[in-house]
């Protein structure tokens, strides 16, 4: 019996372009720019090719200099603006608190980022358990084992009890099964795109539900 939860963040709870473009539409408004040169390009082949998002992009456009590159990184770790959860997210996490299932998150990225995320999606209304694998150092972000390990230590289980919802196959998916955590791949986002062999993926949040049981679980797996 799954006895708790692990999410990973962007793209899996809430839709990361939507932060992103909260961040261009600011910057925008500062030089009178069009949103939709940011727009434009703004997509999961840009995504899965830049090295650097906020350089690649002001070079796409023609408007790079390091002074607008650091300016629009300051926003993208700060910006305050209105930001949802999936509505499937919000009806899984319910749905968990109601089967008294505990929720923790990793996410990994820049420290002030990943809190700011945090603070406008107010989620720490619905779990303390929250980790930031850039604070061990970036070297040891998911994939990396220590995250997994941490948060497996603040909700107390055992491994075994745990399930892992992630949408990269290559942070998420390798990590938590590294750890020895059963791992669903929630195809979404731009890393839907990536080629992985997997077999246990969702194109659902709602699927987790059928993951939790035991017996239902070896059927599966």
């Amino acid at each position: 019996m799954v006895k708790a939860v692990i999410f990973d963040l962007d793209n899996t709870l809430y839709d990361e372009n939507s932060y992103f473009l909260k961040v261009f539409e600011a910057f925008s408004k500062i030089y009178n720019i069009d949103i939709n040169l940011f727009k434009n390009i703004f997509n999961y082949i840009f995504i899965l090719e830049c090295r650097d998002i906020f350089t690649d992009i002001l070079k796409k456009i023609d408007f790079y200099s390091q002074e607008k590159q650091k300016q629009l990184f300051e926003l993208y770790k700060s910006i305050d603006c209105n930001l949802e959860l999936y509505d499937e997210a919000y009806e899984l996490i319910n749905y968990l608190n109601n089967k008294n299932i505990n929720i923790a998150i990793i996410t990994n990225g820049v420290l002030e980022a990943q809190k700011n995320k945090v603070r406008v999606l107010d989620l720490e209304k619905i779990t303390n358990k929250i980790v930031y694998a850039r604070e061990f150092g970036k070297d040891f972000e998911k994939p990396h084992e220590k995250p997994y390990i941490q948060t497996l230590k603040l909700l107390n289980v055992k491994k075994e009890d745990v399930l892992f919802i992630g949408d990269h196959p290559y942070t998420d998916i390798i990590g938590a099964t590294k750890v020895g955590i059963k791992a669903l791949r929630f195809m979404n986002g731009y890393a839907s795109n990536i080629e992985f062999s997997h077999n246990y993926n969702i194109n659902s949040l709602l699927e987790v539900k059928n993951f939790l049981g035991e017996n239902k679980w070896k059927k599966r797996y």
